[in-house]
């Protein structure tokens, strides 16, 4: 009989709160990062529908395999109005075959540092729009997804004349 294999999350030794909330804190990410069980896979710079963010693959052991996240930060969420530099959330992924080779680990984690100083500049002084806190006060409730749907539906209505 077969052992089932831990969820990634589990297997990052994610506390509740972080899989609660699909989301950690940089110090926590670093803390993962630096860790001899994690590989990093991919670094890389891209668009969700969020925003533009810094995207991080990883993987570690479990079971027989291996089990792999990607995470998301040091970028603009554009619903939240708000440079993201403390929070990086997080999806399980698989590792794709032209990324199973980690990376080095003192190229990634420099990379990383370059896109942390990078946002830092750019959020120094930022001051998130009224619209902003909003959404982010819905999406503190429920999730990113859940807020957007109930984010556009209460635009509708606000920009409704008849209202």
């Amino acid at each position: 009989m077969s052992q089932e294999r831990p969820k990634p999350y589990q297997t990052f030794g994610f506390t509740e709160r972080e899989v609660l909330w699909d989301r950690l804190s940089h110090g926590r990410f670093e803390k993962i990062l630096t860790d001899e069980q994690t590989h990093i896979h991919d670094v890389h710079l891209d668009s969700n529908s969020y925003g533009e963010f810094l995207f991080v693959t990883t993987s570690r052991p479990a079971g027989e395999g291996r089990s792999a996240l990607t995470f998301f930060g040091l970028g603009f969420h554009e619903y939240r109005d708000r440079w993201m530099l403390d929070d990086w959330f997080w999806h399980e992924t698989t590792v794709q075959e032209e990324n199973a080779t980690p990376l080095p680990k003192d190229e990634a984690l420099n990379a990383i540092e370059q896109r942390r100083q990078e946002v830092l500049g750019y959020a120094a002084g930022q001051i998130q729009s009224e619209r902003g806190r909003l959404f982010e006060a819905f999406a503190e409730m429920s999730d990113d997804d859940g807020a957007l749907a109930e984010f556009e539906d209460l635009s509708e209505w606000l920009d409704d004349d008849e209202y």
